[in-house]
């Protein structure tokens, strides 16, 4: 699957919704998903059952009864029928149905006597069976009657006890399926004795079961017969065989949902029971609409695959699983409060394990792009072109202090540069100030890297007060014979307030310590833009100046009276142009991939870029165009606005960045209005 998404080359976002949508379609389509179709149905019986008021007895030719009146099945004496017979009449049962048919006749006293007694029942329901009639061309089909003896006792009141299967011999369907026969199947007969209004064509019914036991009352034959007088007043009484085991395939056995977890069959008469209970109370179950199915199903399947595809595997599968027994609690209380039901794991078994699949294999595919990300911006620089170091190197301790007679040097120095220490200052007058010295030594003997320095002050110097956003440089000083020069600047604002005091305890707040304090190393996104918009007015203003920053990152941007400026800047230099060749300094995953040179108006777009993807994720440089875990969960609405300026400040093409600094924030601003607008109308 990793590499058919891949050859595909389509966003997984625009392809998981895809797969999971055709996935659902294919299971509801097509006979392979019956399987998934007909779990659904069976297992909702399996987390409650629906109760029902009707008072209903089973009298049941089992094993007991027939081992007390010492008969063998298939003959059961009909003297015993007519005894229990006149005792529901003698009860005045209201509603008597006898699941046994009387086929042929037999001894004519006794078949007078069962007659005499059936003629007593108000209301009675004999079985008749189901024959098949011979046609050259047609199948068809008719009732085959009891002995016309009892037809004529019952009123002609009689129903075919007809249950069809499924393939796996469940019994799910209420009959008649496809058209209305000429005769009633054995329920309806009874529901409309009682009645009950039924439909004129075909239903589409399903088995409503109310449990394994039922809601009825189940006697033996022989302690039926014994119940005091009056108990059949007000029951519906239900006569018939309990075949002498309950294993599946024997005579008059049927499978329920049940049997899926008992291995246990039903009798005839409690299926017959079950869908005359349906029937009175107007309580079976009806499937969804095609077209309401398939619409929940895209829409589960398009969400489904839209979500996962931006989760990682083990919060995919902390989702999936509550997802799951979201799903199973919603169709079981669909079935039990109302009279629908749907075929649920074609979601919960089908498509929501897809989407599982999906995030695996997004989350494989976004780390080898990482990977790829991270091969192509690691600089692979030649052995006499200097890089200047991510991480400050500590100098040597003979390292003296600047001799500035004009400034009061509060020490130790509170930061360590690359290239020299950094001191809180007091001037003449009294203002705090930052003095930041360069020592030639730290360059060997190699005395371009110190040059630089010197000269990418002198060339900032003269505009450092002409804008906002810069860095204000009040002095610099010359290069003095002991190897160094200095320059002295404005403070930044302090991480702790109170510093004044103890001057050895100033720590500057940057961008780098800010997001270090954040929540999760990620700055709101409002202040993201805030911060990326005053930062390209700087950049703009720097670049008209023919002049690039060269190390854009979030140590060298400095807070001053809560405005990010544009700190160290030392590589300050001529804009170069694309296809110049210029020496590789800078900060490795701030600068941008090989053979791409810097000092170029892209370069510091492609830093900046980089310093807003990481303020604004929480992640490093090297998991770029990743998101963070938190970030995608939370579904912040405001970062999917910001995430497009980022990618396109960060193209690998420099080609497809923003060809200015000032066209990156009119891109924010635009952001900016609609942030701003979404807090409205969600506040």
């Amino acid at each position: 699957m990793n590499l058919f998404l891949k050859s595909l080359r389509v966003p997984l976002k625009f392809l998981a919704p895809f797969l999971t949508c055709f996935c659902g379609f294919l299971l509801w389509h097509y006979s392979f998903g019956e399987k998934w179709e007909h779990a659904s149905y069976d297992y909702l019986f399996r987390f409650g059952k629906h109760s029902a008021t009707n008072k209903l007895v089973l009298i049941l030719m089992d094993n007991e009864a027939h081992k007390h009146f010492e008969q063998v099945r298939g003959q059961w004496n009909r003297g015993i029928h007519a005894d229990m017979l006149n005792k529901l009449a003698d009860d005045h049962c209201p509603l008597v149905v006898l699941d046994v048919f009387f086929q042929e006749q037999r001894e004519a006293a006794t078949d007078q006597a069962l007659a005499l007694a059936m003629g007593r029942l108000d209301k009675l329901v004999l079985m008749a069976n189901q024959k098949d009639v011979a046609h050259p061309e047609v199948e068809s089909a008719s009732a085959w009657l009891p002995f016309s003896l009892f037809v004529t006792a019952a009123k002609t009141n009689y129903g075919v006890p007809f249950m069809q299967p499924d393939n796996d011999l469940i019994v799910r369907r209420h009959w008649p399926f496809d058209e209305m026969p000429m005769y009633d199947n054995l329920a309806m007969a009874a529901a409309r004795l009682s009645g009950c209004s039924l439909a004129q064509s075909p239903t589409n019914a399903w088995f409503r079961y109310y449990g394994q036991k039922g809601p009825w009352t189940a006697l033996s034959y022989h302690l039926a017969a014994n119940q005091a007088t009056g108990y059949y007043s007000n029951k519906i009484v239900f006569i018939g065989n309990k075949p002498e085991n309950s294993l599946p395939g024997e005579e008059d056995e049927f499978q329920t949902p049940y049997s899926r977890w008992t291995g246990e069959a039903s009798g005839g008469i409690e299926l017959n029971a079950t869908a005359y209970l349906n029937l009175m109370n107007r309580e079976w179950l009806e499937r969804l609409d095609a077209w309401l199915e398939l619409v929940v199903l895209l829409a589960a399947g398009s969400a489904l695959g839209w979500i996962f595809s931006k989760l990682r595997p083990v919060r995919a599968l902390g989702l999936a699983a509550a997802l799951f027994l979201l799903i199973t609690c919603l169709a079981a209380s669909l079935s039990q409060f109302t009279h629908y039901w749907f075929p649920w794991l074609f979601v919960a078994g089908g498509q929501l394990p897809l989407a599982l699949l999906i995030s695996v294999v997004g989350s494989t595919l976004k780390r080898e792009e990482a990977l790829r990300q991270t091969r192509l911006q690691k600089p692979i620089v030649p052995e006499s072109a200097p890089v200047r170091p991510a991480l400050a190197a500590v100098l040597s301790p003979d390292l003296a202090t600047p001799d500035a007679p004009d400034y009061t040097i509060f020490t130790p120095a509170f930061g360590h540069g690359a290239y020299g220490k950094v001191w809180v200052v007091k001037n003449a007058i009294g203002q705090w100030q930052a003095l930041k010295a360069v020592y030639q030594e730290k360059f060997g003997q190699n005395t371009e890297p110190f040059e630089r320095e010197f000269r990418g002050i002198t060339r900032y110097k003269p505009i450092s007060s002409e804008h906002p956003g810069l860095l204000c440089i009040d002095f610099v000083s010359t290069k003095k014979p002991q190897g160094y020069f200095y320059y002295v600047m404005e403070l930044g604002d302090a991480l702790e307030p109170g510093w004044e005091r103890e001057p050895a305890k100033y720590r500057p707040r940057d961008l780098a310590s800010a997001r270090a304090r954040a929540p999760q190393k990620r700055l709101p996104i409002p202040e993201c833009v805030r911060i990326g918009i005053e930062l390209c007015d700087a950049l703009d203003f720097l670049h008209k100046k023919k002049l690039t920053h060269r190390d854009i990152k979030p140590q060298n941007i400095i807070f001053v009276r809560g405005r990010p400026k544009l700190a160290d800047i030392g590589l300050v230099s001529e804009v170069h142009l694309p296809d110049d060749h210029s020496t590789y300094v800078g900060t490795p995953g701030y600068m941008p991939p090989v053979p791409e040179p810097p000092g170029s108006v892209q370069a510091d777009i492609f830093g900046l870029g980089m310093v807003l993807y990481v303020i604004s994720t929480g992640q490093e440089t090297q998991a770029f165009p990743e998101l963070s875990n938190s970030l995608v969960e939370s579904g912040q609405a405001d970062y999917l606005l910001l995430n497009p300026v980022i990618l396109k400040a960060c193209q690998i093409d420099r080609s497809m960045r923003y060809s200015s600094a000032a066209e990156m924030g009119a891109a924010l601003r635009e952001v900016q209005m609609r942030v701003e607008k979404t807090i409205c109308e969600s506040a």
